[in-house]
């Protein structure tokens, strides 16, 4: 492995806190792109495979924003300059990257995310014409070769990403938690049905279809105060960052989880660290 490989992925590890902590929110940036590009609240549209091809084509702009967000690399020649290095980042839903004549000769950021599968691969790769492809395409990229693909520099490869959960649903399964009138209502029957699963905002955001969505998860009429009487505590990402630590639990801060402790240890966990304890009921046999 070449050492401008090695330097790359340890300037990354530490722009992203560390490994540990790179690994731990790579797998909801991803989720976060593609739910941001459903867009679920204002579209309707559930499901990855419901968008148009130049509508999916925009995916690899989103996760090229939400790395550079997320490490603060600057732009060089190409999409990040990583200390003396100029690094395209290219994506791709498939088992291949395009890579364009201006990145050949550099080291290439690849990403590439199964939505039906929910697994991601991130990788690098040195855009050397010995791991291309030799005919272009009319656009002029080549693309990664047979061969090439054995060199590349694995960050993660294979590794899981919250699923979309309506890709997990049938059609009346999913017409199910749209039934009732009321937001809160709906919000109830998603936490019961995704129960121990993170659920990204945008999800929650449709499924209220209202504004001030996140209201219906809160105490006070909302989702919570049907819930933790029946052995479901909401956790917030955000905000329950100690206590999702004391259960061993990763949760990207836009995401929530309905989560059923189902050990003295868990409930002790909540006891001590969440406001809402009071109006927690443990019912791990429910």
């Amino acid at each position: 492995m070449s050492n401008a490989l090695v330097d790359v992925r340890e300037r990354i590890f530490d722009a992203g806190g560390g490994e540990t902590a790179f690994r731990k929110e790579l797998p909801f940036l991803f989720r976060q792109a593609i739910d941001e590009l459903i867009d679920a609240p204002r579209t309707r549209r559930l499901r990855l495979d419901q968008l148009e091809p130049n509508e999916k084509a925009v995916l690899g702009i989103k996760v090229e924003a939400a790395l550079r967000y997320f490490l603060d690399f600057p732009r060089g020649q190409l999409d990040f300059r990583i200390g003396p290095h100029d690094v395209d980042v290219k994506f791709t839903m498939r088992d291949n990257w395009m890579i364009p004549p201006e990145a050949v000769g550099h080291i290439c950021l690849l990403c590439r995310v199964s939505e039906t599968a929910a697994r991601y691969w991130i990788g690098l790769l040195e855009a050397s014409p010995g791991n291309l492809t030799t005919r272009p395409n009319r656009d002029g990229k080549l693309s990664v070769s047979a061969s090439g693909k054995q060199n590349i520099f694995w960050i993660a490869e294979n590794e899981p990403f919250p699923p979309n959960i309506w890709e997990t649903l049938t059609e009346a399964e999913a017409q199910n938690i749209f039934e009732p009138p009321g937001g809160t209502e709906r919000i109830v029957r998603l936490f019961e049905r995704f129960t121990d699963q993170p659920i990204h905002r945008s999800t929650i955001h449709a499924v209220a279809r209202q504004h001030d969505y996140m209201k219906r998860i809160r105490a006070n009429q909302g989702a919570r105060d049907h819930l933790h009487p029946r052995g479901i505590i909401v956790l917030n990402g955000s905000q329950d960052g100690p206590l999702l630590k004391l259960l061993g639990l990763n949760l990207g801060k836009d995401f929530v989880m309905p989560y059923r402790p189902r050990s003295q240890e868990a409930l002790k966990a909540i006891q001590s660290k969440s406001r809402h304890a009071k109006k927690f009921r443990f019912r791990p046999d429910d």
